[in-house]
């Protein structure tokens, strides 16, 4: 995990949707599915455009796909333009090889409020969450990040501050703040 200011504004090359992209979810027997052994079984020759998305080209010849792919909230946020990605409900070649290469390592995921790039999945992640669950707009980046990391993902308060730079009473103020916009957002 590494911080940074980061400012991402998407492209004009994918639809804008209302509320913005969906979260990616997994479909039933996703792994036997054609979009999962091709991200296996073909290499991606992309790369990274900004924070929020990457250029995929699978090694299979198909043409180059962008994809946002992103976390925002407590969720990833997944979106390409190829026909597939709207076919398989969100989980298209070039998604699901992102995924593969995110679990395994060989790509980093930043996270568009915090500014946080991750490079494997967050023990925090919920995919399929609802993204209106709880209100993460309300929260300042800095009580995000340490509300997803301590409460969300189970790290300790002095274990985070020492990986933050923070000390723990910051980091304490930080989960205090946070947790009481979070209850007052739920009233």
């Amino acid at each position: 995990m590494s911080l940074g200011a980061r400012n991402w504004q998407p492209s004009g090359d994918l639809p804008q949707r209302i509320g913005g992209p969906s979260t990616l979810s997994m479909p039933d027997e996703w792994t036997f599915s054609t979009p999962w052994r091709r991200a296996q079984e073909e290499t991606d020759h992309g790369g990274p455009v900004n924070d929020a998305e990457r250029m995929v080209r699978l090694s299979d010849g198909s043409g180059v796909h962008r994809v946002t792919w992103a976390l925002r909230g407590r969720s990833l946020v997944a979106e390409c333009d190829c026909s597939g990605h709207k076919y398989n409900d969100g989980w298209c070649a070039h998604v699901a090889s992102l995924w593969w290469q995110w679990v395994r390592g060989q790509v980093v995921v930043t996270h568009l409020d915090t500014g946080r790039e991750y490079p494997q999945p967050p023990a925090w992640l919920r995919l399929d969450d609802t993204p209106d669950r709880i209100d993460f707009d309300q929260l300042s980046p800095a009580e995000l990040d340490a509300y997803l990391t301590c409460d969300e993902a189970g790290v300790g308060v002095r274990r985070y501050a020492r990986q933050s730079g923070r000390s723990p009473g910051t980091v304490g103020n930080l989960l205090r703040r946070a947790r009481d916009k979070i209850e007052e957002g739920r009233q």
